[in-house]
């Protein structure tokens, strides 16, 4: 009788791992947790089953598991590892980097718990920790494609082009089909000046992979810093917005409720608009009914949660999320910056300004400002969703016209002490829901100027004395990574304080651009505009220049 109930755990388990190695997660899941039911003290499956639910973000259940696992063979390696990716996911980085070196401990030779590590450090931007962990690796398996992958990334980042090359080219002659690696090659020569080389890496990744959307994004980004074939930029940022659109899922059948009510309003808009566009009519009457499922619903205040679909509902919205509809923006007559300004004098003041800060007021044409805003209301490029409920468009990925690219144009030719000689770098559109959300926290650019101007009219400001942009006197630090000053507000605003900075508080008016150097911290004031489609905030950011990286030593 026990033979035949050990070979059944034995069986079961085959299955549930058969299952796991195919992603056939569910499946799995219920075979291992059928194996515990009969031997709950049956080690393996109580490993693999944390790990699974690792990757189905059940971590409460998965460190409960994973904790068991470590008190049965604390020197298990492998879970001590496993519970250092489960702290990584969960951001407590200090716990995560005590497991995996205490599988380093272990098994000095762990080459997963070093990789693992490094990339923990690199989410903390710790590079030159990062950097040690990914050569650990390569020293342990000199094939690990994934590390000297990583490794070159780190390189790049720190102004180390030439080293991060021969990364990328290890990568490639280790394996030519790792796509990942010919984009990121591109993305060295891109930094270096050498355009077309680096557009035919990105070709070459998307001969490996059609539906990369990193690799389009990355062509376009390059047609629309030279400003030469402007055809040519349009044409490719909207393939980019192609693919997104035709990879659209919804995953783990939930759905923002911010983003959700964004497209349910911008359905209702081109309807009213008479726009005939795929999906659309049901995309309203199911959108509408889940928005006010979600409304009666006992956790209707709590924004943060996203809301649950049926597979019914989710086919029912997708047609029209997977619809592509950008607004042709009709021709400028005469200028799509104020053709009515004297730009040499903004330049004079921006030039005599001690802090660099300055606010040009009736900043763009009439024309130009109201295509802007159609453009804005109507296109379907607002893809990117961001933690305090605001969503994005940007430049490589759909949000661009000819209108996009002569307001850069001309800022190049009318100010071209201040615009002339730096390359136009992304340029981008993020707009907010007031009762949902808020702003941008505080944060610094990879620029050398920014130039942020609003274009949703005054009256539907609630509070005509905030709205607008608060910009801090202090630069952020050299040695601070990209990352570092985009993702610490509290280690920000320690920094601010140490340093005395000065806030210039500039508040939202219509067709207000405020510039500014790049290199200051800033972010949102506090937002109140009225509840609706056409009253949210809307704010377009133009970088140009890029700040220079310091190399390693």
């Amino acid at each position: 009788m026990n033979e035949k109930i050990n070979f059944t755990i034995k069986e079961t388990f085959v299955s549930a791992v058969q299952n796991h190695k195919k992603n056939k997660l569910e499946a799995a899941e219920n075979l291992y947790k059928e194996v515990l039911k009969k031997n709950p003290n049956h080690f393996q499956s109580i490993c693999f089953l944390g790990t699974l639910l690792i990757q189905t973000k059940n971590f409460e259940k998965a460190k409960q598991l994973l904790y068991k696992a470590i008190e049965t063979q604390p020197n298990n390696a492998n879970v001590q590892n496993n519970l250092g990716i489960l702290f990584k996911q969960l951001r407590e980085f200090e716990k995560a980097i005590n497991y995996f070196q205490k599988a380093i401990e272990i098994q000095p030779g762990f080459a997963n718990a070093y990789y693992n590590l490094g990339v923990t450090f690199k989410e903390l931007g710790e590079l030159q920790k990062a950097i040690s962990c990914y050569q650990k690796v390569i020293q342990i398996n000199p094939n690990d494609i994934n590390a000297h992958n990583n490794l070159g990334i780190e390189l790049k980042g720190l102004g180390d082009y030439q080293k991060a090359i021969i990364c990328y080219e290890k990568v490639i002659k280790i394996n030519p089909n790792y796509g990942a690696a010919h984009n990121n090659l591109g993305n060295v020569l891109k930094s270096l000046g050498e355009d077309q080389k680096a557009i035919n890496c990105y070709q070459e990744a998307l001969k490996i992979k059609p539906d990369s959307i990193e690799a389009q994004t990355n062509i376009s980004d390059i047609y629309i810093s030279q400003l030469d074939n402007l055809e040519k930029a349009i044409s490719t940022s909207h393939k980019t917005q192609e693919t997104i659109r035709k990879a659209f899922i919804i995953n783990n059948q939930e759905i923002s409720l911010y983003r959700l009510k964004h497209d349910v309003q911008q359905a209702e808009y081109l309807s009213s608009k008479n726009y005939k566009i795929n999906g659309i009519d049901k995309f309203q009457i199911i959108g509408n009914k889940i928005l006010k499922r979600k409304e009666n619903s006992k956790d209707n205040n709590n924004f943060n949660q996203k809301i649950l679909l049926n597979y019914d509902e989710i086919n029912s919205l997708l047609p029209f999320y997977k619809a592509n509809h950008i607004y042709q923006t009709s021709k400028i007559s005469e200028g799509c910056i104020n053709p009515d300004k004297n730009w040499q004098d903004v330049e004079e003041q921006y030039f005599n300004s001690p802090k660099q800060i300055i606010y040009i007021d009736n900043f763009l044409s009439n024309e130009a400002i109201k295509e802007l805003r159609e453009f804005c209301l109507i296109s379907k490029i607002w893809n990117r969703e961001y933690k305090d409920k605001y969503l994005g468009a940007f430049s490589d990925q759909g949000f661009i016209s000819p209108i996009h690219l002569q307001i850069a144009i001309e800022l190049k030719q009318k100010l071209p002490k201040l615009f002339g000689k730096h390359s136009l770098g992304k340029f981008w559109a993020f707009k907010y829901d007031s009762i949902l959300g808020k702003g941008i926290n505080v944060h610094a650019d990879f620029a050398l100027l920014n130039l942020n101007f609003w274009i949703t009219p005054d009256e539907y400001n609630n509070n005509k004395n905030s709205g607008g942009l608060k910009v801090y006197d202090a630069h952020a630090p050299e040695d601070w990574t990209f990352q570092k000053y985009n993702n610490n507000v509290d280690e920000v605003y320690k920094f601010l304080n140490d340093n005395n900075a000065n806030c210039t508080n500039m508040p939202y008016k219509f067709n207000r651009a405020v510039l500014f150097n790049s290199a200051y911290f800033h972010e949102t004031d506090k937002i109140d505009f009225k509840d609706g489609y056409e009253s949210r905030r809307i704010n377009i950011t133009y970088l140009f220049g890029n700040r220079l990286i310091k190399k390693m030593n």
